[in-house]
C-alpha cells in the first residue's frame, strides 16, 4: 500500500467526501485520528476501536448508523502494510443483525478454521465469516454504498 500518510489522507478526504453527503453531523477533520503507535508502526482511527455505546466520534449514518474503526499500519520504506484493521458498523436500535465487525487480526490463532486471520461478524460475536484482505477504502465501500444503502 502507499506510505502510511498518503493512506490517512485518502480516508480522510473519503470520509469528508461522504460526510457532506449526509444530514448527519460529522467530522472528519475532528474525529479521525492519526497517531504512531510505535517506530513506523501508525494507527488510523475513528471513534472507539472497540464500541462500547454512542460517541460523538462515530461516522453517523442517515439509517441512524455508526461507524467506527481502527487501521494499524507498518511502514516499509516509502510503501506500508496493514498489520491489522477492526472496523464495526452499527445498526440502529432494533435491527438484526446489530452490528457488522470486519477483523483483521495481527496473528494467527490455534485453529484457522475456527479464527480466520481476516474475517466479518455477522451481529454475533462468536460468529466469523472468512474474509479474503481488502483495501481499507473497499471495506469503507461496501460500508457506505451496500450495507448501509440497503437499511
Amino acid at each position: 500500500m502507499e506510505a502510511p500518510h498518503k493512506v490517512f489522507s485518502s480516508i480522510n478526504a473519503y470520509l469528508i467526501r461522504r460526510a457532506g453527503e449526509t444530514a448527519a453531523d460529522n467530522n472528519p477533520w475532528v474525529s479521525l485520528q492519526f497517531t504512531t503507535a510505535s517506530k513506523g508502526v501508525w494507527l488510523i482511527a475513528m471513534g472507539p476501536t472497540i464500541d462500547e455505546g454512542e460517541t460523538s466520534d462515530h461516522f453517523h449514518f442517515d439509517s441512524g448508523a455508526r461507524l467506527s474503526f481502527g487501521l494499524t499500519l507498518q511502514e516499509d520504506g516509502n510503501r506500508s502494510r496493514i498489520v491489522s484493521f477492526r472496523y464495526q458498523y452499527n445498526l440502529p436500535g432494533g435491527k438484526s443483525p446489530s452490528f457488522l465487525r470486519f477483523d483483521l487480526n495481527r496473528a494467527a490463532h490455534e485453529n484457522p478454521l475456527t479464527e480466520p486471520l481476516c474475517h466479518l461478524h455477522p451481529g454475533l460475536e462468536d460468529v466469523r465469516l472468512p474474509l479474503s484482505l481488502h483495501h481499507p477504502l473497499e471495506i469503507l465501500d461496501r460500508i457506505f454504498f451496500v450495507v448501509d444503502k440497503n437499511l
